[in-house]
């Protein structure tokens, strides 16, 4: 059975590297692609440097704009790969409303960092932030600049079921792409502990417990992720001191794609925190894949 893979479309460059990722990940797991524009008449159009008021214009003009940006995506997409199935949705909405109804029974939602602030804009800064929260399948986030298509996939585990979902995610894209995964795990010592413990040689048993805690429990997010019988993927498990996004962001600078989840637990800091999942989006100069526990395990890496 084909899956599907929903792309937010405005026509600015992260959209289109949304877009140019999408493509290249359909053609590794075989998924249809479902390009999506919204239109709205309530706010003024800024469209590579042209501003105008549009909000007295007739309806019929938004969705002409909104057609000509789905059909000039769907020609770059026949254009990188004939072969691919494609189909285009124009809907007057909010643009996570829409894109989040649209992600329903999909296998991603990708969509770019940033767009056009304007009416016509599907991908405002804080509509992919909404779709963290609200999307129904993984969402995937794109900035601008080159897409890495080699190296490692990088995730966030805390042994939530958010962090395992986000584990079992990295491990099915890293068997699509033939690649490893590098797992990272980070823990604190409470602020308070350390004000309070004068005792260096008790600080430093402290901190061998935390870590070994952290290590325990990668090593058990990973065997619950693991599927039986699927195929091999090497992963490097790594443990870390310090804050939990800082970890994940400085062991991607050769990643091809991060993965968080989008909430975690603990007393310990943990690394899935939302917080932590809304620093990686917006500091990561690589592709960045948010998987809430709604993701269904079974459906990832179909192909036809």
């Amino acid at each position: 059975m084909t899956g599907r893979i929903v792309v937010g479309i405005d026509g600015s460059e992260p959209s289109g590297n949304a877009l140019e990722w999408a493509v290249a990940r359909a053609r590794l797991g075989g998924e249809q692609l479902e390009l999506v524009n919204t239109y709205s008449v309530t706010a003024g159009v800024d469209f590579y440097g042209y501003q105008a008021a549009v909000a007295s214009q007739p309806v019929e003009w938004f969705i002409e704009f909104s057609r000509q940006l789905l059909d000039a995506a769907a020609a770059r997409v026949h254009e990188l790969a004939p072969d691919l199935t494609c189909t285009t949705t124009s809907q007057a909405g909010h643009p996570a409303s829409v894109l989040a109804a649209a992600s329903e029974g999909a296998d991603a939602l990708v969509v770019g960092r940033r767009g056009l602030g304007s009416a016509a804009s599907v991908l405002l800064g804080s509509v992919s932030n909404q779709l963290t929260v609200h999307a129904r399948c993984p969402l995937v986030v794109v900035g601008p600049g080159e897409l890495p298509t080699t190296g490692p996939i990088v995730v966030g585990v805390d042994g939530s079921e958010f962090g395992t979902k986000a584990l079992r995610y990295a491990l099915g894209e890293a068997a699509l792409r033939g690649t490893s995964v590098r797992a990272v795990a980070a823990y604190d010592v409470p602020y308070q502990v350390l004000r309070v413990v004068a005792d260096p040689e008790l600080l430093v048993r402290m901190r061998a417990d935390v870590e070994a805690e952290a290590a325990g429990t990668l090593t058990r997010a990973l065997d619950e992720a693991r599927e039986p019988g699927g195929p091999p993927v090497s992963v490097e498990q790594v443990v870390v001191e310090g804050p939990a996004a800082d970890a994940i962001l400085d062991r991607s600078d050769d990643a091809q794609l991060i993965v968080v989840g989008t909430h975690g637990k603990g007393m310990v800091r943990r690394i899935l925190l939302g917080s932590v999942s809304r620093q990686v989006l917006g500091d990561a100069d690589r592709p960045v894949a948010v998987v809430d526990s709604v993701e269904r395990a079974g459906d990832h890496g179909r192909s036809p």
